[in-house]
C-alpha cells in the first residue's frame, strides 16, 4: 500500500503544472462559487442525506451540466472524463464490446460493479466478452442504454455494498439519478467530427417537465444519436495473392482467373494506391433512438406512487479482419477474388421499467416496487461467406440471439429514532428482495453454422468473422435469488457515525450466502473527518457464465474438431474436477480523510483523501483453451472436440489504491471560479491461482504436468491492461454570458502482450524468446470549452476534445524501424492494441452544441 500511495503523490505532482494553466475550465452553471455549497446523497446509506465531510465512505457526484460540459456523446464516455475511478473505452474488431462498451471501477471488473437507476437495480446486458480485451469473460452493464438527456445527476460510490444492495457491488455502485424537473422544456443539438473528417456525429434531445396532479411530476427524454465510424488502420503490409489459385495441383497450368498479371489489384481496380488500406478499425457505426421517463404522483399526504420507464434502439456496424485470398481457410475466390472484411451489424434492444409506491406509516418509510428489465442483442454478418459450403454460401447470414430479462420485486422500511440511550439518533432499515433471472440463446440461420463438404479440406466452417449460434449453443436459464437486510446507522456522538449492514441470499442454484458491512466518521473538527470502512462482500456467477456455449469446428489431420466453450452446468467438468462457479467472496477495506475549509485563498476547498483495499477469493474466470491432444482425460469426454474452456473460481486477487479529489471554489474579477484536482491509483494482482485438478491432468504428460488454467495473457488482463494511474485537473470561469472551460485528463500506462515483438525494443519486456509484452507510455488529452448564452433560452458551446490530437502509442512494427513486428499489428489493420484500455484511439473531436430552454 506504501508504494502505490507514494506513486500516486508523485504522479499528482507530476501534473500539478497544469493547474495554473487551466484557468479557464467547466463547472455546473447552476453552483453558485464563492459561497459554500455541499453536495449531500443517499446512496450508501439509508440514514439521513450527508455532505462530502459527513459520509463515512466516499462517494462522486456528478452534475448532469458536469456531464453535459464534457463533450462527450455517450454517458459512459462523460463519466469517463469526470470521475477518476472510473473507466470505460471503446474498441474495435472486438465482439461483444462492440455493441456494450467494458466500464469498471477501481481497476476491477467491469461485474463486479453494481449499475442502479433511482436506487433501482438495472438490468445486465446479455452477452458475454470472450475477446481478449480488459472484462474477459465478463458481462457489462450498459450506461449508453441510458440517454444522457435524462439524468440529473450521477453518483458514483467508490465503496463496497454488497451488503447493502446485493450482488456485483464488490467495487462500488454507480447510480443515475433521473430529472425531476416538473416544467421547462430543455432541446439540446450537438454535431461534431473528428481531426481526421470521420466519425461525423449528431445528436439532438428533448427533455421536458410536465406537472401531474397536484404535486407530482411528469419527466420525459427523447434522444436521437447517430455517428458514423472512424478507421485509423495503417497501410495494409501483408500478402493478399497467392502465387497461385486456392486447389491449384502441382504441374498443371495455372489458371488465369482471377490472376490478370503481377498486380491483379490495381489491374482489377482493387487496392489501386500503394499505400493502401484493406479494413476499418476505429469506432463503430452507431445509429441509437432512446427514450426516458420518470414520474411521481401524490395520492394522498401519506402514499406517493412512481415509476419510470425507458426503450433503447442502437443499431451498431461493426467489421471483422481483412480475408485476404491467401488464405485458403477462408476463400471462396469465385465470390470474393480480391479478398473480404465481415460487416458485422447488430441490434442491441433495452427495455425497462419500475413502478412502485413510497409512503409513511406509523414512523415507517415504507417503499414497495417492481420492476422489470431487459436486454436483446440481435447479430448479423454480412459481405462473408461458409467457406465450407463453397460456391453456395451466401454472403449474408443471420447469426442469432443472446436475451437477458430481470425481475426485481423489493420491500424496504425505515425509520429514524430520535434519542436512544447513548445514541443521539439512530436510523433502521430493513427489508427484502426477490430476483428472478432468465439467459436465453436462440440459434442463427443454418448457413450460419453448418459444417459444409469443404470442411475437411481445410475450408473454415460458420459465417466467416461471427460464427452463428448452433443448435448445441441454444439455452435458456432460469434462476432465483431470496434477500434479507438489516441496516443500522446511529449518531453516537455528534462528532461519531456508525453504521453497519447484513444481508443474506439464498440463490435457487448454488445456495445461501452472507455479507456484511461496519463503516464509521469521526469528526476531528467540525470541517475535518477521519472515516473508515470494511465490507465483506460477494458476487454471484451471472448466468451468462454459467449457461453461454460457443462451438466453433477447424480441421487438423483431416479431421474435423470443435472449439467449444463449455457451460458451467455440464456434468462432465465435474468429472474433470471442476465444480460449478460460486460466489466470488471479497474483503473491502478503506480508509479516508475529509475536510472542508472555508475561505483559504479566499474561496472554499474540500479534500478528500481514500485509501483502499479490495481481497477477492474465488474470482471467477474464464480458462485458457484446454487441448484435448494433451490431456488424455480431456479428450475421452470431448470426443471429436480439438479445444474446451469454461469458467471457475480459479484466482485469488488483490487490489490496493488511493483516490485523492479537490476542489476549490471562489470569486474572481466578479466571475466564479472552480479548480478540481481528482487522481487515483490502483494496482490488482493475482495473488494464487489454484492448481489444475489432479483428474483433468491424468494421463498427461509430464510437459503438461505444470499447465494452469489461466495463462499470462487472462493475468496480464486482469493486471495491467487499464491505467493505473489517472488523473483529472479541471478548471471553470463563469462571468457574464461566458463560462469558459478547460481539462486535462492524464491515463497512466498499461501492457499487453504479442508475438513478434522484439526485445531490442526498450518498450518491449520478454520472459522468454516467444513471449513479450510491450508498455504503451502515460499520455496526457487537453479539452476546452466556451460557452455563450446568446439570448435567455439560447446557449451554444463550442470546444475541442483533445487539442493536441494525442495517440496512444502503437504497436511496434516493421515500418517504424523495429527488427519485430507484433502480430497483433495484423500487418496493420490495428495499429493502436485492441488488448488493453486506455482512452480510445481517434484523436481530436471538433464540437458545437446548442441548448434552448423554455
Amino acid at each position: 500500500m506504501t508504494s502505490v500511495i507514494y506513486s500516486s503523490t508523485a504522479l499528482v505532482m507530476s501534473l500539478s503544472f497544469l493547474i495554473p494553466a487551466l484557468a479557464n475550465a467547466q463547472t455546473s452553471p447552476s453552483a453558485p462559487i464563492g459561497k459554500e455549497v455541499e453536495t449531500v446523497t443517499v446512496i450508501g446509506s439509508r440514514g439521513k442525506p450527508r455532505t462530502d465531510v459527513e459520509r463515512p465512505v466516499p462517494v462522486d457526484v456528478l452534475s448532469g451540466a458536469d456531464l453535459k460540459m464534457t463533450g462527450q456523446t455517450d454517458l459512459a464516455q462523460q463519466v469517463q472524463f469526470t470521475s477518476p475511478s472510473f473507466n470505460s473505452t471503446k474498441f474495435g474488431i472486438n465482439g461483444a464490446t462492440n455493441f456494450a462498451d467494458p466500464a469498471s471501477l477501481r481497476g476491477l471488473a467491469p461485474d463486479q460493479v453494481l449499475l442502479l437507476i433511482n436506487g433501482k437495480r438495472r438490468h445486465q446486458f446479455s452477452a458475454l466478452n470472450l475477446n481478449v480485451s480488459p472484462g474477459l469473460g465478463t458481462v457489462v452493464s450498459d450506461m449508453n442504454s441510458v440517454p444522457t438527456a435524462a439524468i440529473a445527476r450521477i453518483e458514483v460510490l467508490r465503496d463496497g455494498a454488497a451488503a447493502q444492495y446485493g450482488s456485483d457491488a464488490i467495487a462500488g455502485i454507480i447510480n443515475l439519478t433521473l430529472n425531476r424537473a416538473s416544467s421547462g422544456t430543455h432541446v439540446v443539438a450537438t454535431t461534431g467530427v473528428h481531426h481526421e473528417g470521420d466519425g461525423i456525429t449528431y445528436k439532438t434531445s428533448l427533455n421536458q417537465g410536465l406537472e401531474l396532479g397536484d404535486g407530482g411530476f411528469f419527466n420525459y427524454t427523447l434522444e436521437y444519436f447517430k455517428a458514423e465510424g472512424t478507421n485509423r488502420s495503417d497501410p495494409f503490409t501483408g500478402t493478399i495473392y497467392p502465387t497461385a489459385p486456392a486447389g491449384y495441383v502441382p504441374g498443371q497450368p495455372i489458371p488465369t482467373f482471377p490472376y490478370l498479371s503481377a498486380n491483379p489489384r490495381q489491374d482489377r481496380g482493387v487496392y489501386p494506391t500503394v499505400p493502401f488500406r484493406v479494413g476499418q478499425y476505429g469506432s463503430n457505426e452507431n445509429e441509437t433512438s432512446q427514450a426516458f421517463v420518470n414520474a411521481e404522483l401524490p395520492l394522498n399526504d401519506a402514499i406517493l406512487l412512481y415509476g419510470f420507464a425507458g426503450y433503447s434502439k442502437k443499431t451498431i456496424t461493426a467489421f471483422g479482419f481483412f480475408r485476404a485470398p491467401v488464405t485458403t481457410a477462408n476463400a471462396v475466390l469465385s465470390i470474393f477474388p480480391d479478398g473480404y472484411v465481415p460487416i458485422l451489424p447488430g441490434e442491441s434492444i433495452d427495455s425497462s421499467a419500475t413502478f412502485g409506491l413510497r409512503g409513511d406509516y406509523a414512523g415507517w418509510g415504507i417503499d414497495v416496487s417492481y420492476g422489470y428489465g431487459q436486454n436483446t442483442l440481435d447479430q448479423w454478418a454480412r459481405n462473408t461467406v461458409n467457406a465450407s459450403l463453397g460456391t453456395s454460401s451466401p454472403t449474408s447470414f443471420y447469426v442469432g440471439q443472446t436475451k437477458f430479462g430481470q425481475h426485481v420485486v423489493d420491500i424496504g422500511a425505515s425509520r429514524a429514532f430520535g434519542q436512544i440511550g447513548v445514541f443521539q439518533a439512530l436510523n433502521l432499515a430493513l427489508g427484502a428482495q426477490y430476483r428472478e433471472d432468465n439467459f436465453k440463446v436462440k440459434r442463427g440461420d443454418p448457413a450460419s453454422y453448418a459444417i459444409g463438404p469443404l470442411a475437411i479440406s481445410g475450408r473454415a466452417a460458420g459465417s466467416n468473422g461471427r460464427p452463428g449460434y448452433a443448435p448445441a449453443d441454444e439455452n435458456d436459464l432460469t434462476r432465483s435469488n431470496v434477500g434479507a437486510y438489516v441496516d443500522v446507522e446511529a449518531d453516537v456522538s455528534e462528532a461519531l457515525l456508525v453504521t453497519t449492514a447484513l444481508r443474506y441470499e439464498d440463490y435457487s442454484d448454488f445456495g445461501g450466502n452472507l455479507s456484511g458491512k461496519l463503516a464509521g466518521r469521526y469528526k476531528i473538527t467540525e470541517d475535518i473527518g477521519l472515516r473508515a470502512s470494511y465490507n465483506l462482500g460477494f458476487r454471484a456467477p451471472s448466468l451468462a457464465q454459467i449457461g453461454n456455449r460457443v462451438n466453433t469446428s477447424t480441421v487438423q489431420n483431416n479431421q474435423i474438431l470443435q472449439t467449444q466453450q463449455i457451460s458451467s452446468d455440464d456434468s462432465r467438468l465435474a468429472s474433470l474436477g471442476i465444480a460449478q462457479p460460486e460466489a466470488e467472496i471479497s474483503n473491502n477495506y478503506g480508509l479516508g480523510l475529509t475536510g472542508r475549509f472555508s475561505h483559504i485563498l479566499g474561496g472554499d476547498v474540500s479534500a478528500t483523501l481514500d485509501l483502499f483495499q479490495i481481497d477477492i477469493q474465488d474470482r471467477i474466470v474464464i480458462t485458457e483453451g484446454v487441448l484435448t491432444a494433451n490431456f488424455p482425460a480431456v479428450a475421452a469426454l470431448f470426443p471429436g472436440v480439438r479445444e474446451i474452456r469454461f469458467f471457475t473460481n480459479h484466482i485469488d486477487t488483490k487490489t490496493q489504491g488511493v483516490d485523492l479529489v479537490v476542489s476549490y471554489k471562489n470569486e474572481v474579477f466578479d466571475g466564479d471560479l472552480t479548480l478540481t484536482l481528482a487522481a487515483t491509483n490502483s494496482e490488482t494482482t493475482v495473488e494464487k491461482q489454484r492448481d489444475t485438478p489432479a483428474q483433468l491432468l491424468a494421463g498427461a504428460s509430464a510437459a503438461n504436468q505444470g499447465f494452469k488454467l489461466l495463462g499470462p495473457t487472462s493475468i496480464e488482463l486482469i493486471e495491467v491492461a487499464i491505467p493505473r494511474n489517472k488523473v483529472l485537473v479541471s478548471s471553470s470561469y463563469s462571468k457574464g454570458k461566458f463560462t469558459y472551460g478547460a481539462r486535462a485528463s492524464y491515463f497512466g500506462p498499461v501492457t499487453a502482450f504479442s508475438t513478434g515483438l522484439s526485445a531490442k525494443d526498450p518498450n518491449v519486456n520478454c520472459n522468454t524468446a516467444n513471449r513479450c509484452a510491450q508498455d504503451f507510455g502515460g499520455k496526457t488529452l487537453v479539452d476546452l470549452t466556451l460557452s455563450f448564452q446568446a439570448h435567455e433560452k439560447v446557449t451554444i458551446t463550442g470546444g475541442i476534445n483533445n487539442v493536441f490530437d494525442i495517440y496512444p502509442d502503437k504497436w511496434n512494427n516493421l515500418a517504424d524501424g523495429y527488427v519485430g513486428e507484433a502480430a497483433s499489428y495484423s500487418n496493420g489493420q490495428t495499429p493502436f492494441t485492441r488488448n488493453a484500455g486506455q482512452f480510445g484511439f481517434n484523436g481530436a473531436y471538433y464540437f458545437v452544441t446548442a441548448t434552448f430552454s423554455y
